[in-house]
């Protein structure tokens, strides 16, 4: 086991660089907020702080976050089958399962934990949760503050190291490992007759790939992940086992090179925020010294000056001409540092997006719609490198909680078109594809819509140079994603299957008249000729209208 704890202290010597930046990040833009060595919140730390603006677009961007990205009173995700000839029945049972996911996130602890978990993407750069279930079977999700963990990327850039320290009371380690798996000294502190909530033991979590492994064998010691629980008071495992999929997400708000920690938006602009803190207490000063100004008085008139609002002074003949008492030095520009620190500040601001999130906020509800439109493309495409990071981050996280509601039952019973076989031949569920439908997400989709309807506009327009130019587009296609793209729900839209046979049955109708209007003596058809074509043309209107019911 000396393994596990050269291999946690190299991944800390990886990790030592960034926390005194988490510790400065903590200072102005997340107040009180625990650091890696897990002590109380400390009022003193804010003394500091004479601005807060960093501190205020924090929580309005994870915020933001919760709101446009995963909002719990919405469908924010959909799954969906990652075969698109997969059918109707799959994408049924795969829409089946995202409302039935939907509504266990919202009776677990999910949007408490990832509210937290959202602070530190934003504030620190790199936010962390734990998904798993509870005794009794419900889901349940632990945030993990930023500092409390290492990390490590395998080659293809994604997590799959991860090693937390924690700490635990007596009665908790008991609870969760037992007693007999304790280590002399936790099992000292049990028995010494001291409350079993007094104390701290200290506890290493260690999940990473498992290199040996029977795959024929589904228990927890062959599982793709490895699970080891250590003491680090009495250098012992106390726990082993394994998890189907990794427990631990790890989201960055942008990639910082090659590590596994990200840039949170302060970085950019911590001069600024400092800048603030010095301008604010400027700014102070000079509005003391313009309610209560400094005075200039004679040296016999110490003690005679009455400062009180209405006070009366009196003075010689002397003082007066001298101009004594007087205010003096109260000359600052407290404009100049007012345009500075706004200038601080909207820099600060706009690190955070907090325009971004104002165009959705009733202070822009006087902006037409048209410029809204245009706002919203602009500032939303400058947060998508973010989102797309976001998106990345949260399928181990999707593909956890699809495996557990599985494995619970939670869903109905898949169809054979959700079914993969491996190499050995064993059939399992097919990992769905993920949908983001916050808003956020929506508007990323319907810049991608625009995309397509400009690409069909130029296509009509060189078809009248060309018409073979259309030979390149996939109208039918087209139409689908970009119903989809702009949201369309998915029961609007005809199968696949659907849209043939009624195209069948339109062909059917049209030749079964054709053949009508052909059958007969000449005369007949002759005299019929008009009614005949009126029929036709009433037949193919039904039919355009039938069409339009695939729109």
């Amino acid at each position: 086991m000396d393994t596990i704890l050269a291999d946690y202290n190299a991944l800390k010597a990886i990790r030592a660089p960034w926390e005194s930046w988490w510790d400065e990040l903590r200072r102005y833009v997340l107040p009180g907020r625990p650091s890696d060595r897990g002590e109380l919140p400390d009022a003193d730390r804010s003394r500091d702080l004479s601005d807060t603006t960093a501190v205020e677009a924090c929580q309005k961007l994870a915020s933001g976050h919760m709101s446009y990205m995963t909002p719990s009173n919405e469908l924010w995700f959909k799954w969906s089958s990652p075969d698109a000839d997969a059918g109707d029945e799959a994408e049924s049972w795969y829409a089946s399962c995202s409302e039935i996911a939907n509504r266990e996130l919202a009776l677990s602890n999910f949007y408490t934990e990832l509210h937290e978990c959202f602070l530190d993407r934003v504030g620190l750069g790199t936010g962390s949760l734990f998904s798993g279930t509870s005794r009794s079977g419900r889901l349940l999700f632990r945030h993990i503050p930023c500092g409390q963990f290492v990390c490590a990327e395998n080659d293809e850039g994604s997590i799959d190291t991860y090693m937390r320290e924690f700490c635990l009371t007596p009665h908790q380690a008991a609870g969760q490992f037992g007693r007999k798996a304790l280590g002399p000294r936790a099992r000292a502190l049990l028995d010494s007759g001291r409350r079993p909530h007094e104390g701290s033991l200290r506890f290493l979590h260690i999940v990473r790939p498992r290199e040996k492994r029977d795959r024929r064998r589904d228990n927890a010691g062959n599982m793709p992940w490895s699970s080891i629980y250590y003491s680090l008071d009495d250098s012992c495992v106390v726990e082993e086992g394994g998890y189907r999929e990794l427990p631990y997400m790890v989201t960055r708000f942008l990639k910082w090179g090659d590590g596994p920690y990200g840039l949170a938006p302060a970085r950019l602009v911590y001069p600024d925020i400092r800048q603030a803190q010095f301008l604010n207490r400027i700014l102070d000063t000079l509005g003391e010294i313009a309610a209560f100004p400094r005075i200039l008085e004679l040296a016999n008139q110490v003690g005679e000056v009455d400062l009180r609002a209405g006070g009366r002074t009196l003075i010689n003949p002397e003082s007066a001409s001298l101009g004594f008492p007087r205010e003096w030095a109260t000359q600052g520009r407290y404009d100049v540092g007012m345009d500075r620190l706004k200038q601080k500040q909207d820099a600060i601001n706009r690190a955070f997006f907090v325009p971004m999130l104002e165009l959705w906020s009733e202070r822009m509800q006087q902006m037409s719609a048209t410029e809204v439109y245009a706002r919203e493309n602009e500032r939303v495409m400058l947060f998508s490198p973010s989102f797309t990071l976001f998106a990345t981050d949260f399928q181990p996280f999707m593909e956890r909680l699809f495996a557990l509601l599985f494995r619970q039952g939670k869903f109905p019973q898949p169809p054979s078109s959700v079914m993969k076989a491996d190499r050995r031949g064993e059939l399992s569920i097919a990992e769905p594809h993920v949908v983001y439908q916050g808003r956020i997400a929506t508007i990323m989709r319907r810049i991608q819509s625009e995309g397509i309807s400009n690409t069909l506009q130029l296509m009509q327009q060189l078809s009248n140079l060309d018409p073979t130019i259309s030979d390149h587009i996939d109208l039918e296609r087209s139409f689908r994603l970009a119903a989809r793209l702009n949201g369309a729900p998915e029961e609007i839209l005809r199968s696949l299957s659907s849209v043939k046979r009624l195209r069948k049955q339109r062909q059917n109708a049209l030749s079964a008249l054709n053949g009508s209007a052909s059958s007969g003596d000449a005369s007949a058809a002759g005299s019929a000729g008009s009614s005949g074509a009126a029929s036709v043309g009433m037949a193919g209107a039904a039919a355009s209208g039938a069409g339009a019911g695939l729109l």
